[in-house]
Order: C-alpha cells, then sequence, then structure tokens
C-alpha cells in the first residue's frame, strides 16, 4: 500500500487507523481466486506479556484498532473494470459472509487503485481509495 484517502465531500481526511504515511498494507490475488487485504498501522506495540492469548484489555483494544484484515475470494468484472471481494474472514465482524465492490484504476504496469463506493466511517457514509504499487512480482 502506498496511499490510502478518505474523503468527506471534498476534503480530505484520514483513513480509520490514522494518515496513510503512518500505514502499511498488503493485497495478494491469487489466480486460483483466493484474495487477502492487511492495513495496519506500521509501529503497533507488542503485548507486555509476549503471548498470543495474552495483552491487558486495554492492549487488545488497541490492537484491534490498529489493523483492518480481511480475506476470501474473488470475482473481476472486466467491462466495468470492477472486481469483488467474497469476505470469508475479517477482523471487522460484520465484513463476513459480505461482498466488497471495488473498482480497478490502473496507473501504470505497478499500480492499482481500488476505489470503494461508500462506507460507514465514524458514523458518516465516506469515499475512499487505497493505491496499491506491485511489489515485484511477475506474472
Amino acid at each position: 500500500m502506498i496511499d490510502w484517502k478518505v474523503f468527506r465531500g471534498e476534503d480530505v481526511i484520514d483513513p480509520p487507523l490514522g494518515p496513510a504515511e503512518d500505514c502499511v498494507g498488503l493485497l495478494i490475488y491469487t489466480e486460483d481466486g483466493a484474495m487477502s487485504a492487511s492495513l495496519s498501522l506500521a509501529e503497533r506495540a507488542p503485548f507486555a506479556d509476549g503471548s498470543l492469548d495474552g495483552g491487558t484489555q486495554e492492549e487488545r483494544a488497541e490492537a484491534y484498532r490498529s489493523i483492518i484484515s480481511y480475506a476470501g475470494t474473488y470475482d473481476v468484472d472486466e467491462p466495468s473494470a470492477r472486481v469483488v471481494h467474497h469476505v470469508r474472514i475479517a477482523t471487522v465482524p460484520h465484513f463476513v459472509g459480505t461482498d466488497l465492490l471495488r473498482t480497478c484504476v490502473f496507473e501504470g504496469a505497478d499500480m492499482l487503485k481500488l476505489d470503494t463506493p461508500p462506507m460507514k466511517i465514524g458514523g458518516e457514509w465516506l469515499e475512499s481509495y487505497i493505491l496499491w504499487q506491485r511489489n515485484g512480482a511477475e506474472t
């Protein structure tokens, strides 16, 4: 992920995790139709006890607040330049079982901008996009 913008009308506001420059992300599509998307704060505090199932209530709340991730399958509709992510697992529980529509805008051979329809963020319906850059993989 190289950019993430959220729009309130003409105004650009920070994404839910914070400024895009403080975030990292990874988007994976496989040839057999699987996909995975993860967005996270680049700097996340580890749990003080260092265990997989540990952490204080505050540490766990911050860990949940600082990542958005989902995976499932996908379909591409080339005529409309859209991809649909069929979500099977997600950090955001209400994503599970839904289809997330994204409009694809190719910017050169190595960049893909995924525009989203309005999503509820902070109680408001806001539009956004995420710009992804290919990481050296050859097709």
